[in-house]
């Protein structure tokens, strides 16, 4: 019989651009949303939804609870600029390492001032490039730029790519 699975929490979550300038913590990072881009068909007296063999667009947020020069001098040199979020996860007494490395297009928001409270940053990233790892392992490795879709360290696009080539 299997026991209860304890619950799965963010300790914290540090980040950093270009691999050195720490930029901050944040309190929230929105991972992008990964999925296939879906057309729907009219067959055999049916709608159904059929997968294109393409992945829809990421996006991805980054809030900086802090304000940082350095985000604008990663703006400065944006097409070489890439951001990596590192955070704790904690469960049943141990934690474990959480990285997401980003690059792609991003807008800065440089937020509000306002008197008493924290300040913050956010980052809007069109994302051409992302890797997650858990505890040292790669589970999810997307680069638009060279045509990579590796998840759970399947590759989607190969096939694609031995058909082009």
């Amino acid at each position: 019989m299997a026991g209860i699975k304890t619950p799965k929490f963010m300790q914290d979550i540090n980040i950093f651009a270009n691999g050195s300038w720490h930029l901050g913590t944040s309190e929230i990072f929105e991972l992008p949303k990964i999925a296939w881009n879906i057309e729907s068909m009219e067959k055999g007296g049916f709608e159904i939804d059929v997968k294109t063999g393409i992945f829809s667009k990421m996006e991805t947020k980054l809030v900086i609870e802090e304000y940082s020069s350095n985000v604008i001098a990663a703006m400065a040199d944006d097409e070489n600029s890439y951001f990596v979020v590192k955070g704790s996860v904690y469960s049943e007494g141990k934690a474990t390492p959480a990285v997401a490395t980003i690059k792609g297009d991003f807008d800065l928001d440089l937020g509000s001032w306002k008197a008493k409270e924290k300040l913050s940053q956010s980052l809007e990233i069109k994302v051409k490039y992302f890797e997650l790892e858990m505890n040292g392992e790669q589970q999810i490795l997307i680069d638009t730029k060279n045509m990579i879709a590796k998840i759970n360290g399947k590759d989607m696009l190969a096939e694609l790519r031995a058909n082009i080539a």
